[in-house]
Formats: structure tokens, sequence, C-alpha cells
């Protein structure tokens, strides 16, 4: 009789990580929001990807990319990054995409995942695309979840294109 091995995790695939993402957010007991995979909307935009609808009923798309792989040289675990309090989503009115930002950091972050090293808010580093995370593994990989495309409550088109450099939604 023989067992299968269990398959190795590499949460640093874009298609793991869209998993993993999935899970923190359904098991944040404070969900504030609706998650679907790109798969599960139609969205066609990119293979990998969730659409998280807010309490207001906007929708933001987040593409995920593998954005580097493993340099072959690091522990793939280690010290898990600090544990941050996730944003609170408004449920009327706008939503700063700096507090979608914060969210997903907290919601990621009270995993405690020994895998990852560090999430950071792409907002805070005044890149190409305006919003979304980067998240660096303790193996050298790193995905990046970038903010593709915003809908308001009430519209059924995204707003200002692919990675729209709105402030709010």
């Amino acid at each position: 009789m023989s067992s299968a091995a269990p398959a190795l995790l590499q949460p640093w695939q874009a298609s793991e990580f869209e998993s993993f993402l999935r899970t923190c957010l359904d098991e944040n007991t404070r969900s504030q929001g609706q998650v679907a995979t790109f798969a599960e909307t139609g969205c066609t935009h990119s293979r990998y990807g969730l659409r998280l609808t807010l309490p207001t009923g906007a929708e933001v798309y987040l593409q995920i990319v593998a954005a580097r792989p493993p340099d072959g040289r690091a522990e793939l675990q280690g010290e898990p990054p600090p544990r941050l309090r996730a944003a609170a989503l408004p449920a009327v009115g706008k939503t700063p995409l700096t507090a979608v930002e914060r969210y997903l950091i907290g919601v990621l972050t009270a995993r405690q995942d020994p895998f990852i090293r560090r999430v950071e808010p792409l907002s805070a580093a005044n890149g190409a695309i305006p919003y979304g995370l980067h998240v660096t593994f303790h193996c050298g990989a790193a995905v990046c979840c970038y903010v593709a495309y915003l809908v308001p409550a009430g519209y059924s088109r995204p707003l200002g294109g692919p990675y729209p450099a709105l402030r709010q939604i």
C-alpha cells in the first residue's frame, strides 16, 4: 500500500495565491464583502484574480501575478509579518482604495502564515500601478495583487479603464 506524498505548498504561484487569499478573506470573521474568482465572474482580463464586492456594493477586481520566482537560496518559511489590524470598510459612501489595501493587509497578516515575509501596499511605492499589494515570501518569491478594475455600486462597467488611478470608489 503506497501513500501519495503531500503536495508542496507554493503560495507564490498565482493560482495558489488566489486560493490562499480567497481562503483568508472567507475565514475572516469580520469579512466585509463577497469574494469570487475571475473565473467564477467570467472576467477574462487575467487568468488569476479575485473580485471583492465591498459593503457599499462597489466591486474591486484584483489581478494576481507571480512577480518573482523563489531564489533557491533562502528558507521556504520563517517569521510571519507583524499582524496588522484590518481597516474597516464603510457600508455607505465612498471607500478609499488605501482602506481596501489596509483591509487586505490585515486579512493576510492575521493568518500569520510562515511562508509570507512582508506585505506592502502599492500606494506607498508610487509606482505605475497605483493600488494593490506586493507580497514577499521568505523564499525570495513575490506576488503582486493589482487593483485592475473598479466598478461603482449600481454600475455594470468599470470606471477609469485598467489599473485606474482613482483614489476611492
